[in-house]
């Protein structure tokens, strides 16, 4: 359809728009279902499979990890994806910060009620 119609298709720039969209997103499916059964794969490998140019994958594969879309580093020395197993969040971590971010809470408004209690008294 794009092959035929291109002119139609690049006139418009809404069209455009979401077909780029559209591609970005199949391309960003069809790599984490390629790398989806690996810890670490070669980008070459992905590349064949996936029948694009190596320096395209190798782009969008950095894209990814940027936008963590994919958690792992590239290895470019070796030409290897590493994949890291996703975490879970820690959720002690984030109700202790919360409890921190409260006690200041308090303890602001106990230093302004003190202030406010000596100028009374003063």
């Amino acid at each position: 359809v794009t092959s035929t119609y291109s002119t139609e298709l690049q006139e418009d720039l809404l069209i455009k728009h979401h077909l780029n969209f559209l591609h970005e997103q199949l391309l960003e499916s069809n790599l984490i279902r390629i790398i989806e059964p690996y810890s670490c794969v070669e980008i070459t490998h992905v590349a064949e499979l996936i029948e694009m140019p190596l320096a395209t994958v190798e782009k969008k594969l950095s894209q990814m990890i940027l936008d963590e879309k994919l958690n792992g580093i590239l290895d470019q020395g070796k030409g290897q994806l590493i994949v890291y197993e996703d975490s879970e969040k820690d959720l002690a971590m984030e109700k202790g910060l919360k409890v921190i971010a409260n006690m200041d809470e308090v303890v602001s408004s106990l230093f302004v009620r003190s202030r406010a209690l000596r100028t009374m008294v003063a």
